[in-house]
């Protein structure tokens, strides 16, 4: 086996679901700065992660794979990829060999990143967006609502759960937007803390979602989703910040709607906020 080093960089799906690919250990979040967005339909996931020029860079994940040579590690990712190896973006420090198609510009990102690691090599999945290709429209945070709106029920669990499964630090605005519009949080942003009003904040040890009946607290008979904390701490805060008291809850319930338009009126007044600050 060959000890060169061979580094993954992943954004998406990849992070939780390798699905084959070999890697050697845990994910790491200090890779290269790319211009990352949901600019790309597919079949598996509606509305997927790509390079995409337009997108503001955010800080990208990797890990090391387990190949023998970099043309196995293109081949391997090609596959878990379900794609052609044209597609699959690679850049060798041995000797200075690369493929970088969709967002040509982001290579010299891309080298230094890797000379300043050491590795031997890189590869990443380099798709890039065919939003305007495949429905005639510009990618906007209006195009991107409507689209996600219009999906089938069944779609919209798929996206749902690819939204929420990705890294925290891969935070675009099209899933910033997702996430306030559908109510979208992953369960980890709520167990780090979530405002149920201007004056409650909300953190808790462990989170779980489960499907509750209504009619035991008198709400009818659907099955609704329910975020059960257990050692949650509410803490009172007033406007300046300053908390006030605090309230240990061994087990604590919340109808996921009723956080999500809980967490949306909050961010919501702090963007009206920031707007009259800046006028």
């Amino acid at each position: 086996m060959s000890n060169l080093k061979i580094a993954v960089i992943g954004w998406g799906s990849l992070y939780w679901n390798s699905r084959g690919l070999k890697l050697k250990g845990p994910w790491n979040y200090d890779g290269p700065q790319l211009p990352i967005e949901f600019a790309r339909i597919s079949e598996k996931t509606p509305l997927t992660l790509v390079l995409y020029q337009n997108a503001p860079k955010v800080q990208t994940l990797w890990n090391i794979g387990d190949f023998s040579n970099l043309n196995e590690a293109v081949s391997a990712l090609a596959t878990r990829e379900a794609t052609t190896e044209k597609n699959i973006g690679f850049y060798s420090r041995l000797n200075g060999s690369c493929r970088c198609n969709a967002v040509p510009e982001v290579i010299g990102t891309i080298k230094k990143w890797v000379e300043t690691k050491g590795f031997d090599a890189v590869i990443w999945t380099d798709l890039g967006s065919n939003f305007f290709e495949t429905l005639g429209t510009e990618l906007s945070e209006d195009s991107i609502y409507h689209y996600v709106n219009g999906l089938e029920t069944n779609e919209k669990v798929t996206e749902k759960e690819y939204i929420t499964k990705i890294h925290p630090q891969i935070d675009t605005p099209m899933r910033c937007l997702m996430r306030i519009k559908f109510g979208w949080r992953s369960l980890t942003e709520y167990q780090q803390g979530f405002w149920l009003n201007r004056n409650i904040f909300l953190v808790a040890d462990e989170i779980e979602l489960k499907k509750v009946k209504r009619e035991e607290y008198g709400q009818g008979t659907q099955d609704t989703d329910m975020l059960i904390f257990t050692k949650a701490l509410e803490m009172l805060v007033d406007r300046d910040g300053k908390i006030l008291g605090e309230t240990l809850k061994p087990r604590y319930g919340i109808w996921l709607d009723a956080a999500n338009q809980a967490a949306n009126q909050y961010e919501n007044n702090q963007t009206q906020k920031n707007i009259t600050n800046n006028n």
